[in-house]
């Protein structure tokens, strides 16, 4: 092969983001095309508006505890295209190669389809190809957009586990102006056969998706909704910061869903567990299996048990991620992304003096989602993204001022990363009282988010 990773990726994430035809028609095809790769796979599919990406990351954890082999497809990716697709098995996530990505996504684009792919159909179907070969006991997709049509919906066989996160407005040239038309696109990755898990959903979406279960003969004793279930039990959720409980009380659901469905399989692994004879669990969990007790851990405590770990474990990159004392980075990009940052930083730093440094695109209702923040931001420092969807940074500054809202201008990207380099610097040196009650949040897009997080990581190498 001629072209190098890096050239491939930018070919591929260069290429239109919204094919002539849907993703499900595209993907159909190419999935045809690889005489349907999918066929018995144990897929859980999941979308919403937010937190499908830390739900995904949340059951893949919960299962690799379990001891299966995971396959996990997410986007977008932060810092390396190949964030997208990786399998995980026992504690450790490992991401497709970089040869593989070329080798897997040259198979694709010569495959004579009749349509043109996307980027995101390409990147599915390779997800699909990689799992195939990895032979993943389970396969987790996140949807790209929506549900009915999106590329991932294009799988012929019946997924165990429909998940829905979160119902919110966003791309609503094509998903629907309201929160119902929305529901019901999202709806679309319900299959007869499926279980269904719902996350905190507004009432009349949750009216829509009731009857789209009922159309698709679901049973009602099949779905299940985080705000009808307790969860007392999982004491490492009151670790989890703002909105990542209500991502790890859906995955829960996910799970126990998962294990109605195949308890053959699950006690299979208890077994293989039990037989083991080594002390898996590293934390100080109270029911805690060691060699002396660990033939007397039942079934149900040992769900418990790597639930609890899988929790305790949890940290997902760019989402509430805490990389200093001083520091957050979040991937908030859409108004009810935002107002859960907000909710979170008011009731978990009163009283810090709160700096936003933002970088936002374009087509996106970002003066909506800065105007939430700014009740707790003394202040919202703006910077430049390397894409030319992106706001210029002085502009959005300009515009924030003439609402009454303190801005200013950061720089680009480098620059901006060096400002935070920076004040990870003196924060660990602890030399300046400066930094006393300050918190410093990251946000406005993940792609600004991934690109800051990369260039910290170049400037720590130096």
């Amino acid at each position: 092969m001629d072209e190098t990773y890096e050239e491939f990726t930018n070919r591929i994430m260069n290429m239109r983001r919204f094919g002539k035809k849907k993703g499900i028609e595209v993907s159909t095809e190419l999935l045809d095309a690889f005489n349907r790769p999918e066929k018995g796979m144990r897929v859980i599919h999941i979308a919403g508006t937010n937190g499908k990406g830390s739900t995904a990351v949340l059951i893949a954890d919960m299962l690799m505890k379990m001891g299966f082999k995971v396959g996990l497809f997410t986007s977008p990716h932060l810092e390396d295209f190949n964030e997208r697709i990786q399998v995980g098995f026992g504690d450790t996530f490992t991401r497709i190669s970089h040869e593989e990505v070329l080798s897997i996504g040259s198979e694709i684009l010569d495959k004579d389809i009749e349509s043109e792919p996307t980027m995101f159909d390409i990147c599915f179907i390779m997800a699909i190809l990689k799992f195939k070969r990895e032979q993943c006991d389970y396969v987790i997709l996140e949807t790209g957009l929506g549900g009915k049509y999106d590329s991932t919906t294009a799988i012929s066989c019946i997924s165990k586990v429909c998940v829905i996160t979160s119902i919110a407005l966003e791309h609503t040239e094509y998903l629907g102006n309201t929160v119902v038309e929305i529901a019901l696109n999202k709806a679309g990755i319900i299959k007869q056969g499926s279980k269904v898990v719902l996350s905190d959903i507004d009432s009349d979406a949750l009216t829509v998706i009731a009857e789209e279960c009922r159309k698709k003969e679901v049973r009602s004793s099949d779905i299940c909704c985080i705000n009808d279930c307790n969860f007392d039990k999982y004491t490492y959720l009151k670790l989890l910061l703002g909105y990542q409980k209500k991502n790890a009380k859906t995955a829960i659901l996910a799970i126990q869903s998962l294990i109605e469905s195949d308890k053959d399989l699950f006690i299979t692994k208890y077994m293989e567990y039990c037989k083991s004879g080594e002390e898996h669990c590293g934390s100080d969990c109270a029911k805690c299996a060691t060699p002396e007790k660990i033939c007397e851990l039942s079934f149900d405590e040992w769900v418990e048990i790597c639930i609890n770990r899988a929790i305790h474990a949890f940290n997902h990159a760019g989402r509430l991620e805490k990389i200093a004392d001083n520091v957050i980075l979040d991937g908030a990009h859409n108004v009810e992304a935002f107002t859960a940052l907000y909710e979170f930083l008011e009731s978990e730093y009163e009283g810090y003096n709160i700096r936003f440094i933002v970088g936002v695109m374009s087509d996106k209702n970002y003066m909506e989602e800065l105007k939430i923040i700014s009740p707790v931001a003394i202040e919202i420092m703006c910077a430049d993204i390397d894409d030319e969807r992106a706001k210029p940074g002085e502009e959005l500054a300009s515009e924030l001022t003439k609402e009454g809202i303190k801005a200013t201008y950061l720089g680009d990207e480098e620059a901006t990363s060096q400002f935070v380099f920076d004040l990870i610097k003196k924060n660990n040196a602890k030399s300046s009282l400066e930094l006393y009650n300050n918190l410093y949040v990251i946000c406005g897009s993940l792609y600004f988010v991934g690109n800051v997080k990369r260039l910290l990581w170049r400037l720590q190498q130096e």
